[in-house]
């Protein structure tokens, strides 16, 4: 059996279980073990996959759904940058799953919590496997729609307010999407991002210009996915929206929504609406710039400024959003790489954070920083799981987030040294912050903190699926840092493939589409060479 036909078992697998968990709503140990089995086979075939793609440096895994050829049908597409999310987002959605065992009420267990998890990561996986505009735009409804149920389990006014607020954005950023994928279609005949990338580099080999529009276009869609990923200007909707839901809930959704904005972003821009030397490209990429800056900075000092925990970690966020705009604003094959190593990290660390979080507050009854000191006597073991995501977070080495700033800010010098500065200036005030959570909720022998009653007691009794998958993250940011080459193998592969999409397009297209952008691209280069010699001629 061939290895492409596995792919679409990233997508069956979720849909299936949440279809099949409809059904097991009241049955819920059945539905536990029914969604442990799914994002462990998802992740399974996901590192595997890896495997053979690093074993195979040319290789990519394509699928034609009903074997209609691309661009006329659905194209789903096993890349290596596609892999890598794949393979960090099942390990994320298992341990939040798992951690949920212990947060989740039972009442809201059955009120199809299980099921929408599963149809959340539906949509994820999809958006990281679509090859086409308009099945990236169905992934993130269906990615929202599950979103928007999961925000509301409690119904607490303050969850219902934060969830009107999230809902009316999305719908916004949904309709201009799809008029932004209607508007592509109008332009260039297709929606297929192999067919897009060909379009925009037979334009250019050919030296004419891109369609009337184009640039405009390129930066609608633009304000889309950063709405998506809440880069600056448009983070507005993230803190309270995470502060407000069930804690295993939130370290899900830091760990996924943000970075499927970030990746459509990655996956679109370089290869096609900030291709080469466009007009697009020369307006899109100092927007990135300035919004890499602000959103690192801005957000960093917001994270400084609050005194909770679940809102410091909320806020952080958007701070290391930055990081994955700043890789993108460079455009090369090494800054995407690190943008797309430091993604996966931070998927990790900042889950393992707020699924802490969420053990803290059953210790403590309360994410205050007041009332929290002490929690280093008490549990040892969570102060050392903490203090290792939360290094991982600021950079330092050798842990994960240290290779992934590094490749960023070393790449910045040679061309937007200000970034690097202020992606150094943010990863000290990351540092601040986490030791302000640390000397507070750990450290520190306060008289506020609320000591362990029997009440206490009962209520951290059942934490040991809590304590699972929190411990799972931190393994695996461990394996990030201190097996860092082996992934960035796979990254730098992922950023050579993003800025010189010939080898994409051949996989999804076939070998013969190259043909003629070869013929344009000798062409072109025999024009400019006559005309070089022209100019040198007495």
């Amino acid at each position: 059996m061939k290895l492409e036909n596995f792919i679409i078992l990233f997508i069956v697998i979720p849909m299936g279980s949440g279809v099949i968990g409809v059904f097991l709503k009241e049955r819920v140990r059945i539905a536990r073990v029914l969604g442990v089995m799914s994002f462990l086979a998802t992740a399974s075939l996901a590192i595997g996959l890896l495997i053979h793609l690093r074993s195979h440096p040319t290789g990519i895994l394509v699928s034609q759904m009903g074997a209609w050829p691309a661009p006329y049908g659905i194209s789903v597409v096993f890349d290596s940058l596609s892999g890598l999310l794949l393979a960090a987002s099942s390990l994320v959605a298992l341990a939040c799953y798992v951690h949920s065992f212990s947060t989740v009420e039972p009442i809201a267990e059955k009120r199809y919590f299980h099921p929408m998890v599963q149809l959340l990561m539906f949509g994820v996986n999809l958006a990281f496997l679509t090859g086409d505009l308009f099945n990236l735009f169905v992934s993130f409804e269906i990615m929202l729609m599950a979103s928007y149920c999961l925000l509301t389990f409690g119904g607490t006014r303050l969850q219902m307010t934060q969830a009107y607020k999230y809902v009316l954005l999305n719908l916004v950023g949904s309709t201009l999407f799809v008029i932004g994928a209607g508007l592509v279609y109008g332009m260039t005949g297709t929606l297929n991002f192999a067919d897009l990338a060909l379009f925009v580099s037979k334009r250019q080999a050919e030296g004419r210009s891109l369609p009337p529009g184009f640039a405009a276009l390129s930066i609608s869609l633009l304000l889309v996915f950063g709405l998506k990923g809440a880069i600056f200007p448009l983070w507005f909707w993230l803190p309270d929206t995470y502060y407000t839901c069930n804690v295993s809930i939130a370290g899900l959704f830091a760990g996924m929504l943000t970075k499927v904005g970030i990746y459509a972003i990655a996956r679109t821009f370089p290869m096609i609406f900030a291709h080469g030397n466009s007009d697009a490209n020369r307006i899109v990429m100092p927007l990135l710039a300035v919004s890499a800056a602000f959103t690192m900075f801005l957000g960093v000092l917001g994270a400084v400024s609050h005194h909770n925990i679940r809102r410091i970690l909320a806020v952080h966020v958007i701070s290391q959003v930055g990081y994955m705009v700043f890789g993108l604003a460079l455009m090369t094959g090494v800054a995407l790489a690190g943008c797309l190593f430091y993604m996966i990290q931070h998927m990790v660390v900042k889950s393992c954070l707020f699924l802490c979080c969420g053990i803290m507050e059953r210790h403590t009854g309360t994410d205050d920083l007041e009332k929290s000191g002490g929690l280093l006597k008490r549990d040892w073991y969570l102060g050392v799981v903490f203090f290792i995501a939360a290094m991982s977070l600021v950079g330092l080495p050798p842990l994960s987030g240290f290779f992934g700033k590094l490749v960023i800010i070393r790449e910045g010098w040679e061309s937007k040294w200000w970034l690097s500065i202020f992606g150094l200036l943010t990863g000290a005030l990351t540092l601040l912050s986490m030791l302000k959570i640390w000397g507070y909720a750990f450290w520190s022998p306060s008289a506020k903190a609320i000591e362990r009653t029997p009440q206490n007691m009962s209520n951290t009794s059942s934490l040991r699926p809590a304590y699972v998958g929190a411990t799972l993250l931190v393994l695996v940011a461990l394996f990030l840092g201190f097996g860092a080459q082996p992934v960035y193998d796979i990254a730098f592969r992922a950023g050579n493939q993003l800025v010189n999409p010939d080898e994409y397009i051949s996989a999804v297209l076939g070998p013969h589409a190259l043909d003629e952008l070869t013929q344009y691209r000798q062409q072109e280069a025999t024009r400019l060479a006559a005309a070089a010699a022209v100019e040198v001629m007495p």
